[in-house]
């Protein structure tokens, strides 16, 4: 099994798999993983640190990472797991870096607005309450309800139980709530 030379599509390998062609010095397995992941793990870098630059330096380090140390990682099957846990923590490093305080922790009410004025304010305040939550709020967050992870994965990327993510989970959706139900008023069904 080799993708060299083959016009392989992102699914025709697993991610198993195409770690262990990394391995081998196969470049286009690279090539594939990283067009299977690097939007999805933009996306949570951008939700997770605000800026489109930043996210996109998190993800170019965390790919460079995976082509320099394909070979330590234990287990090939949870390469997804791999890259948000290295994506997140070059995040956190950033934000680290900038010595940006977050002090909210609030969740958001996922109602929709009824009009395009009301869908652009919930939508900028939903971007701002995000960037308020403190990044182990934030990430977990972003990582269950844009991404999709399960709550195992997400322990496994934050290095948190399954309990304590469950719990910050919780925490940050109703902290997000708090935040937002001023601005939807009424339309709150709660």
């Amino acid at each position: 099994m080799q993708c060299r030379g083959t016009k392989a599509t992102v699914q025709t390998f697993s991610d198993d798999q195409l770690i262990r062609l990394i391995r081998a010095g196969d470049k286009a397995a690279f090539g594939i993983l990283y067009e299977r992941y690097r939007v999805p793990l933009y996306r949570f870098c951008v939700r997770m640190i605000g800026d489109n630059d930043q996210a996109a330096d998190a993800v170019h380090e965390t790919f460079l990472k995976l082509y320099h140390s394909a070979e330590e990682i234990n287990e090939p099957a949870l390469v997804r797991v791999w890259l948000y846990r290295v994506a997140r923590n070059e995040v956190l490093m950033a934000l680290r870096r900038e010595h940006r305080g977050v002090d909210s922790n609030t969740v958001w009410d996922s109602e929709t607005p009824q009009t395009i004025l009301e869908q652009v304010e919930l939508s900028v305040a939903l971007e701002a309450s995000l960037q308020d939550l403190k990044p182990e709020y934030r990430d977990i967050l972003l990582l269950r309800e844009m991404d999709g992870l399960s709550y195992s994965e997400i322990a496994d990327v934050t290095g948190k139980s399954e309990s304590s993510v469950k719990s910050r989970l919780f925490k940050a959706r109703k902290a997000l709530a708090l935040a937002l139900a001023p601005r939807l008023g009424e339309r709150r069904t709660v």
